[in-house]
């Protein structure tokens, strides 16, 4: 399949994309960037409890260092405690990211024909891509690709695009432990951005969940495309409506004689 996309699309390192139309160049927000905007308790729920998990672990790690030694509990000793605690949560985050980026690259290389580049902390993840491929029966096309929608003002990299029965099918990698609703508007916006790019028409989105650690770990769900692109598009407006003034700037005094 020969696609062409109709706009040059490039990203910067904060991610945002730069879109170059008919000699007008566009600057717009990435599609992750616009779904901050939309807050999940379940997923804070998930954060907290896994920040206070690891945060207790790092204590304890610290009063374990000890362990037949005398340990003297003064302040010196505790700030260096809660300085390490409040870190660890950041420090595991980044760990975990760098680990889901790598595992992205080496499903990309595959799909381009390249070897993959596999690291001991990102073969099961990969492992998992291959054994979840086989069962699919869904051809992959392309990976990693740029995508824009300059009528709705966004940007966005999707991760693949496959074709199952004569359709193409949009697919977005997870490496996380679990998958978020807003997941699901994520691809939706992928795939309105993608059929304005290209031109094509998406028939079905998927999220696919590799885990990391444990073999057998894969969970894909289709993305109902109706009701996630209708959630999007009230995320990106909510987004635009609080970049503006939502204060009086004469607040109370202008009522006061």
């Amino acid at each position: 399949m020969n696609l062409q996309s109709k706009y040059k699309i490039d990203r910067d390192e904060d991610h945002a994309y730069t879109v170059e139309y008919k000699e007008k160049i566009t600057v717009l927000p990435g599609v992750t960037g616009i779904l901050d905007i939309v807050g999940s308790k379940d997923k804070v729920n998930r954060l907290m409890g896994w920040a206070k998990k690891n945060c207790l672990l790092k204590v304890a790690e610290h009063i374990r260092a000890f362990s037949g030694k005398s340990l003297i509990v003064d302040e010196t000793w505790i700030e260096a405690v809660r300085e390490s605690a409040w870190k660890c949560d950041k420090e595991m985050l980044k760990e975990a990211g760098d680990i889901g980026t790598r595992v992205h690259n080496a499903i990309d290389s595959f799909i381009k024909g390249e070897e993959p580049l596999l690291d001991p902390d990102t073969k099961q993840g990969f492992d998992n891509f291959l054994a979840w491929l086989k069962e699919s029966r869904i051809k992959l096309i392309q990976g990693d690709t740029y995508i824009a929608s300059l009528k709705m003002g966004y940007g966005g990299a999707m991760d693949a695009l496959g074709e199952i029965d004569g359709k193409l099918v949009l697919l977005d990698w997870k490496t996380s432990n679990y998958l978020n609703d807003n997941y699901s508007l994520q691809a939706a916006a992928y795939t309105m951005a993608f059929e304005e790019t290209f031109e094509q028409d998406i028939d079905k989105a998927f999220v696919v969940r590799f885990g990391k650690d444990t073999a057998g770990d894969v969970e894909h769900k289709e993305v109902n495309l109706l009701n996630a692109t209708k959630a999007f598009k009230y995320a990106l407006h909510l987004k635009d409506m609080m970049s503006r003034p939502v204060w009086m700037k004469d607040g109370w005094r202008q009522y006061v004689r």
